[in-house]
């Protein structure tokens, strides 16, 4: 493994150990008892991850500065989709409606040839184009075509929505049902990759 994907790995392993708790708890306060409240959780586990490495691994986020990540996220699902508070049903029914679109991108991983794939993993945990082409030792140049061709398989606009995209299908979710923690600490790829780019990936 190279030392810029083993950089990043230990880096998001801290935001679960350190701050994992925090934030589940103040995402659960602000939503309640929300079906797929994890989506929300992985979205702030993202924000806290590409916002540590914009400081510097150094830096100590206060607990204000997570339950600031928390609001805006909750507010955006929030006003994003209108809701109206009093209308727990219609909150359900839209995020029943972002899970299907989710597993709807999932679906066109299975597309994505194997070089393909293993720019989309390090796409996954925040990697730049150079940072990928220094771990995977081929040009930039090469990153942004699977990059490219990465966007229209999934039919995904814009570099962050591809980058949470990427972190939820190959870390967030587990094989067996567990939270996001244990996949991240050894790398697994979610169950919905086929076993066939597993195999290329996981060594």
């Amino acid at each position: 493994m190279s030392d810029v994907l083993r950089k990043h790995n230990s880096l998001m392993e801290r935001i679960i150990k350190e701050y994992g708790a925090v934030i589940r708890n103040e995402v659960q306060r602000a939503l309640g008892k929300v079906p797929h409240v994890d989506d929300i959780i992985a979205e702030v586990h993202f924000a806290v991850f590409m916002t540590l490495r914009k400081f510097g691994e150094g830096w100590v986020p206060p607990r204000s500065f997570i339950s600031a990540i928390v609001r805006n996220k909750v507010n955006d699902f929030v006003w994003q989709h209108h809701w109206d508070s009093s209308d727990i049903e219609e909150l359900k029914k839209l995020r029943a409606e972002q899970v299907y679109r989710r597993e709807a991108v999932l679906a066109q991983i299975h597309t994505l040839t194997q070089s393909e794939f293993r720019v989309f993993r390090l796409l996954g945990l925040g990697l730049t184009n150079q940072e990928i082409a220094e771990s995977l030792f081929i040009s930039p140049l090469t990153v942004r075509t699977h990059v490219k061709r990465i966007h229209a398989k999934c039919d995904i606009q814009g570099r962050a929505k591809l980058a949470l995209a990427a972190y939820q299908a190959c870390y967030h979710e587990a094989p067996d049902g567990r939270d996001a923690d244990a996949g991240l600490a050894v790398h697994e790829p979610s169950v919905f990759l086929r076993s066939g780019l597993l195999s290329h990936q996981t060594s």
